[in-house]
């Protein structure tokens, strides 16, 4: 019978059956436990990375901003968007901290891929604007993947930010 059992003296104890049962069930439970860790860790890993990509992401387009159209942008050398006739890309290596010292794929945590797109064709049709006015969208496609390293890499994230031209 499962259950308590009851001594004559009323000290209640446990069968070796239903010690077994429960050591399996604990067990069971401790082994899923166990088999959820790594996919914890590794989507909390995934996220630390994302998170850090954004706010990347979000330092290069403040850092285009705040400098003149005509200039380069000075923290991530951005190109001046005043003089884009055409699509000009470039890349990049940031460290895990933002800095930019001339990293290379294998000390860099991180590579950027930009695209500069002169809208002003696209602008022109949509709007019916002449092209040669003031100011002029310019559009800049960021790609910040990880690690930077890996030929196929794992993770990347991705955004556009158009900017005025004055």
């Amino acid at each position: 019978m499962i259950g308590f059992g009851r001594h004559p003296r009323g000290i209640v104890a446990f069968s070796l059956v239903e010690v077994v049962l429960a050591m399996g069930i604990i067990a069971f439970a401790l082994i899923v436990l166990f088999a959820l860790l790594p996919v914890g860790l590794k989507s909390n890993s995934d996220s630390i990375g994302e998170s850090q990509a954004v706010n990347l992401l979000q330092a290069m387009i403040a850092d285009r901003q705040a400098t003149s159209y005509t200039n380069a942008s000075p923290l991530y050398n951005l190109p001046a968007l005043s003089a884009v006739t055409g699509t000009t890309s470039g890349t990049f290596y940031l460290m895990e901290d933002g800095v930019t010292t001339n990293a290379t794929p294998t000390q860099a945590r991180y590579q950027i891929n930009y695209t500069v797109y002169p809208a002003n064709s696209l602008y022109a049709q949509a709007t019916n604007y002449p092209v040669s006015s003031l100011p002029m969208p310019v559009s800049i496609h960021f790609t910040v993947s990880w690690p930077a390293a890996a030929t196929n890499r794992a993770s990347s994230v991705e955004t556009v930010a158009t900017f005025m031209t004055q």
